[in-house]
């Protein structure tokens, strides 16, 4: 049986680069910290460092390991903090990532529960689609609110469509563009724009691009970017016009004007939620899932196929 604390000297030496520096910062004598590394080196049958005068580098099977034990060494503090909240009363914990388009979401969802069901908590956390369904891979995390396509898939994570988005071009009040009702792509190309782009894999940065090439267009990108706050303050500053996929719903940052483009509605992003099918029967999970059903009804969504529905997702794009 796998046993933690192994575990965690193994991680120290691995951060502290030798047994002496790791066994002062876990207050321990370094003959128990080198037993327990030989022992699981001759547990598994390999070599987890290179040992040289200059001090420890993991080896591959060390890499590997590192990664895996502050996945569980961070799991087991997770379970151990919210075992301790129901022994104080806070019977239900839960870990809630999203994307920006998400957050005013999340936090309705807060402000209703709060009314309904005062013993829950919350651990909120912020990031890019790929960012997030990893913390959900690595149950890190319970729930996520994220963009379509999906980045990656794993069995036992259901998908549920909450809202479809329309594109819109956020500028400057003295911008040339601010007095139009609409915009297509040929007027845009002329000014300097920004877009959302994922830190890796294919999203909306490309699919915009795609639409302008569509049309024999080369739009002038000033800059890409991962964060929204970026992008609003470049247009506030009006530098550049910030093409952004948003929700009828989303309140417009002070300071700037938006304007539909509808020329890239087909490419705009589709906000989903994600959770793992196995703690769907914990009260406190269920509830926030519950909600947001509930709260994406009525919205125009564009159908996923009935055996997706509430339902776990393949690998690959959606």
């Amino acid at each position: 049986m796998l046993k933690l604390k192994p575990l965690s000297y193994f991680k120290a030496v691995v951060e502290q680069g030798s047994v002496s520096a790791a066994a002062a910062v876990l207050y321990i004598a370094q003959p128990p910290l080198s037993k327990a590394l030989s022992q699981l080196e001759e547990e598994w049958g390999v070599q987890l460092f290179e040992r040289s005068s200059r001090g420890m580098a993991p080896t591959e099977a060390g890499r590997y390991l590192y990664q895996r034990a502050c996945d569980l060494l961070q799991m087991a503090a997770e379970v151990e903090e919210e075992m301790h909240a129901f022994g104080g009363g806070q019977r239900g914990v839960v870990r809630i990532g999203t994307v920006s388009m998400g957050i005013p979401r999340v936090a309705q969802m807060m402000q209703s529960l709060r009314q309904q069901r005062p013993e829950l908590s919350f651990s909120l956390y912020q990031g890019d689609t790929q960012h997030l369904e990893e913390l959900l891979d690595k149950q890190r995390i319970d729930l996520a609110l994220v963009h379509l396509p999906l980045t990656s898939g794993e069995a036992h994570i259901a998908i549920t469509p909450l809202a479809h988005s329309s594109f819109r071009a956020l500028c400057h009040p003295e911008s040339p563009l601010a007095q139009h009702a609409q915009l297509s792509l040929k007027q845009l190309e002329a000014h300097p724009l920004t877009l959302l782009r994922r830190k890796s894999g294919f999203g909306v940065y490309e699919q915009v691009l795609q639409s302008f090439a569509k049309q024999g267009l080369q739009p002038q990108v000033f800059a890409d970017a991962s964060d929204v706050p970026m992008m609003r303050y470049l247009a506030q500053q009006n530098m550049a016009i910030a093409l952004l996929p948003m929700l009828p719903q989303d309140q417009i940052w002070e300071g700037l004007i938006a304007i539909p483009v509808p020329e890239l509605d087909e490419v705009a992003d589709d906000l989903v939620m994600l959770y793992r099918t196995q703690q769907e029967t914990r009260s406190a999970l269920r509830a926030v899932v519950d909600y947001l059903k509930q709260t994406a009804s009525g919205v125009s969504v564009p159908e996923l196929p009935a055996s997706r529905q509430n339902a776990p997702y393949p690998a690959g794009r959606i």
